[in-house]
Parts: structure tokens; sequence; C-alpha cells
């Protein structure tokens, strides 16, 4: 092991032998399984697990002479740990372990730096634990109930094993705490830690094999001595340094899932645009909301409430060249026939013209209507340019009248649900990118995910209401219609 990790380690056990009061700021929430190398691991087991920091001997000691007296009585430790427990170590090797302690601290620029060397290698030892990406969490998860049970009673409620993304692993999660076999009462009845964790791993295989009879799992008999295995796997070589933190284990577990199930509601909204018109994106989205405040209360109650988002910005209107003769077709149709206002004017927004003038020459219609109930194509431009509703330029009082003399009174429902079309799919593939980048960010929180989808997809819902208004217009208006 090398790197920073590899550094702060050694910079660790050299600031607490160079000032043995720096153990104080670490012993309470650091490890000797937090260490990475097995020989620094058992340095600091002595050091500061055993109380060598504040022996009588050290602090009778004068201050030049602590760390050589400390670092002594840390060899001559190791000495006897390794006689008890049958450690391999030649007298050569032992030579290499004083030199070693011997040196640590003068490897240390400051030892008030301890603390914070500490942090690096409880993170370094969280990264090892559940992976940098929360790929080992589950796993993680598993270990710590099985080494500390009354901790499931911490994760029931809010992870499930469907947050699990290897099955096998979320049904032993469902065993373990859902079905409450962490408080069962010849677990509970030990105690001894080591003789819970055993009784309770034992318990967790046999409840795996009785259910995969019960429920005709499809698991072959040679496959159940590889279930043992890797529920052995947890309770010795996977086990957790901190099992007393499975609740923010299991928070990374809950995050996974939260990203997970976003991307794939954010998948099933996209793939509504692939029929015209988009007939079921409104329901997608509104399922969709329903599932991010599940989320949001679930992440509440596992860590507290998510960090303020507030409301994402609706996405910026783009121009649609192909939608250039379908706007002027709408806004012709007005002009015609202004009456068709009373109804599309519910629905139709000036966000859907996309095209230059196309928009403040709608609003200039709405505000028309709404004020003299007439319409006049000369007026409305007159007025909107006096009152600068529209940019000087952008539609001339002759363009207004070329559109006014093309119009085709009463096509203005049709024609305009094919505009307000295509700004949910916009609106749409706006939310889901976005929710598409926040899911991807490996610095988001699960509450900046959750925020940021729920404001996309609030805006897109807004365009998904408008679509059903429109098709529900245009059917009491269309041809067909009596």
């Amino acid at each position: 092991m090398s790197g920073p990790e590899a550094y702060c380690e050694e910079a660790l056990l050299g600031s607490v032998l160079q000032d043995p009061r720096r153990a104080l700021e670490v012993r309470d929430w650091l490890r000797a399984e937090d260490f990475a190398d097995p020989w620094r691991r058992e340095i600091y087991r002595v050091l500061v697990d055993h109380h060598l920091y504040a022996h009588p001997t050290v602090a009778a000691a004068a201050p030049a002479q602590r760390a050589q007296v400390l670092g002594r009585l840390v060899v001559e430790d190791l000495h006897a740990r390794a006689g008890a427990g049958g450690w391999q170590v030649s007298g050569g090797d032992w030579q290499q372990v004083a030199g070693y302690v011997t040196n640590l601290p003068a490897g240390v620029p400051n030892a008030a730096n301890a603390a914070q060397y500490g942090r690096v290698v409880a993170q370094a030892s969280l990264e090892r634990t559940v992976g940098v990406q929360g790929e080992f969490a589950e796993r993680a998860v598993l270990a710590a109930v099985l080494a500390r049970p009354e901790e499931g009673a911490r994760l029931a409620g809010w992870l499930g094993a469907a947050d699990f993304q290897d099955p096998w692993l979320g049904q032993m999660y469902k065993a373990l705490v859902e079905e409450k076999l962490y408080a069962h009462p010849a677990v509970t009845v030990r105690s001894s830690p080591a003789e819970r964790k055993q009784v309770l791993a034992r318990m967790l295989y046999e409840q795996l094999q009785h259910k995969g009879a019960d429920e005709r799992w499809s698991v072959p008999a040679a496959a159940w001595p590889a279930v043992a295995q890797q529920i052995h796997a947890l309770t010795t070589t996977q086990q957790v340094p901190h099992p007393e933190h499975a609740a923010q284990l299991g928070q990374r577990v809950l995050q996974s899932s939260i990203q997970m199930q976003v991307a794939e509601g954010s998948w099933r909204i996209e793939s509504t645009l692939r029929v015209p018109g988009a007939p079921a994106a409104e329901m997608e989205i509104n399922s969709m909301l329903a599932t991010l405040q599940q989320l949001e209360d679930r992440w509440e109650q596992a860590m507290g409430r998510p960090g303020t988002v507030g409301a994402a910005l609706p996405p910026q209107t783009s121009a649609r060249p192909e939608m250039a003769s379908t706007e002027d077709v709408v806004l012709a149709s007005l002009l015609r026939d202004p009456r068709q206002l009373q109804q599309v004017g519910r629905w139709l927004r000036a966000e859907d013209f996309t095209q230059p003038g196309r928009a403040q020459l709608f609003a200039a219609l709405l505000d028309a209507a709404r004020s003299r109930g007439t319409v006049d194509p000369a007026l409305v431009v007159w007025d909107a340019h006096r009152r600068r509703a529209v940019e000087v330029g952008a539609l001339s009082p002759g363009q207004v009248w070329d559109l006014y003399q093309k119009g085709r009174p009463g096509i203005a429902h049709g024609e305009g649900r094919r505009l307000v079309e295509a700004s949910i799919v916009h609106h749409v593939r706006c939310a889901t990118s976005a929710i598409n980048t926040a899911v991807g960010d490996p610095t988001a929180a699960p509450g900046m995910v959750i925020g940021a989808a729920r404001g996309h997809l609030q805006h897109a819902s807004a365009q998904a209401a408008r679509l059903t208004q429109a098709t529900w217009a245009t059917a009491r208006t269309g041809p067909g219609a009596r």
C-alpha cells in the first residue's frame, strides 16, 4: 500500500509516538481495523487500544525521551502478542519492526495534525469497506448486521431488499431485517458477540434454504455450499471495521437504489416520446413524481431531510424550424377567426411559438381578444409595437396582413395541438437530460437528485397537462365532432 493513505497511517502513528496526548483525539472513533497495513494495524492496537500512550513509564519520562520510551513499549507488547498468537516472525523481522517503530516520529511534520491524519485513514477504510462508488456497500450492510444484530432495528422501515442490486444479498437482507431474524430469541439470548454472530449466520443459511424450498427457487443443490461460503465470508474476511455504522452503510445502498430508480423512471418517460403526441407522457411523469415522493420520505427517514434544492428552472425555449409553417398556420387561422382564441387561449401558450416574432404576436392577439373582444390585425401589430411587446421589425404590419390573407378559419385547434406536442417533447427531453446529468454526478447527494428530478418533471407535467386539455378540446371541435 502506498500513497496518501499509507502516509497518513504512518503519520498518525508517528504523531502519537511523538506526542502521546494525540491519542485522545482519535481513540473514540478510529480503530485498528481501519488500518490497511497489518503491521501498522497492530502498532495502533497496542499503542491506542491497549492504552500504552497513557503508560506511567511514558508519563514519567522527560518530554524529549517519551517517543523512545513509548516506542520500546510498543515493540515489547508486539513481542508478547506474537508469542501468544503464534505469529511467524523471525529475529531479523523483529529488528526491522523495531527500526520502523523508532523512525515513525521522525517522519511527522506536525503532531498537531493527528486528527486530520486519522480522518484520512477512516475515509480510506470506508472506501475499502463500501467501495469508492459504493459497490461493496450491500455486503458491508449484511456483515454489519451479522456482527451487531441490534443494528437491524436501525435499518428497518427505510432500507428494503428491493434496494439491493444483487438478488442473493437482497434475499439475505430480507431474512435478516425485514423478517426480523436479527431479533430472534435464539440470537438475543446469547451474551457473547461472537456467539450471536455465529448463531445468526447459521440461522440465516437455514432460513434461506427453507424459503428456497417453500417458494421453489431454481437453485440447484450444488449451489448451496457456495451460499454457505458467502455467509461465512461476511462473518470473517468481509467483516466491517465499524458495524455500529450499519445505518450509514445502508444509506449508501439506498443512495445507489435512488439513483437507479430515478434513471429508470427517466428512461420510461423518454420512451413515451416514441409515440406521436406522447399520450402516455403525463401518466408516466405523474407516476414518477409519486415515486420521488416515496424516495424522499425514505431518505428523510434514513438520514434527515434532503438538502434544499429549490425548483428547477424551466428549460430555455429553442427554435424548432420544422414547426415554422405550423406556427404561421395557427396564427393565420386565429387572425382570420379570432373566436377560436376563447378555447385555444386556454391551453396554447406564447412559449409554444419559437420563430422570431410569433410568440409576441400570439400574446398580442390574446391581449386584444381579452381587452376588446375583437381582433383587427393591423391594430394588433400597431398596439404591440407601441407598447414594445414585440421587437420592432420582428413582424411588420405587412407580414401580419399576409398571414391574415392566408388564414383558414377553424383549424387553429388541430394545428395548435401539434405545437403543444412539440413543446412537451422539448420539455420532457430537457427534463430527462437534466435528470440523467444529476444521476450521473457522483458528488450529487440523493436529496439533490430527487429535488432536481422533481423540479424538472413538474415543468414537464404542466406541459403534459396542457396536451391533454388540447387533445380534449380538439376532439370536441374536430371535423367528426357533433
